[in-house]
């Protein structure tokens, strides 16, 4: 009877003990303090461009007979000497080809047009110095490219010192005319080659 007696004391103190802490614990807090000092302002981001235009763009035509190749695709190598090690490494290079269908407008490379069974590809390559342009088509699962009967168009844009992954983030690459405004690339001044 004495172990029981013994044990209901000890229950008794712990959550004594447990309550008085709480009643501690809740009495601590008081009103609201005064504003400390102001902290200093953390490094900026990257958060756009600083009105320095770092970018070029370039529109390249293309004529049917500058392609090479067969049935499989069509190439053709164009000189940007605007693509330096730099740009290269530590800018970003977007190539859009013009549509000349109502509205005109120019789509992001790569770029897919699926008709049925019919699919056509174009993409690119970028180098130091130039580009590799890549057109395909392929109807119901076979290469099956004609040779480019028309004058293509490819605006090319060349940008310093902001990587892809990075503008990506920052605008629509995929919309040329959100790239055009965000870069501030005058259209009116594009080199035509």
């Amino acid at each position: 009877m004495k172990a029981k007696k013994l044990q209901l004391f000890y229950g008794i103190v712990r959550i004594c003990s447990f309550l008085l802490l709480m009643t501690v614990i809740i009495q601590c807090t008081g009103p609201t303090g005064p504003m400390g000092p102001k902290g200093n302002d953390g490094q900026d981001g990257l958060d756009g461009l600083d009105g320095i235009n770092y970018t070029s763009s370039v529109i390249y035509d293309v004529a049917p007979s500058e392609w090479t190749g067969d049935v499989d695709g069509y190439y053709v190598s164009l000189n940007v000497p605007e693509i330096t090690d730099e740009i290269y490494y530590t800018g970003a290079v977007l190539v859009y080809k013009l549509i000349e269908i109502d509205p005109k407008s120019f789509n992001l490379l790569p770029y897919t047009y699926v008709d049925n069974a019919l699919t056509i590809y174009m993409d690119f390559d970028a180098y130091v110095g130039f580009i590799d342009l890549i057109y395909k088509e392929v109807f119901e699962g076979v290469n099956d490219t004609p040779a480019p009967a028309g004058l293509m168009s490819f605006k090319i844009v060349i940008i310093e010192g902001i990587p892809l992954a990075t503008l990506k983030t920052m605008v629509n690459i995929n919309d040329f005319a959100a790239v055009s405004r965000f870069l501030k690339i005058d259209n009116g001044n594009s080199n035509i080659q």
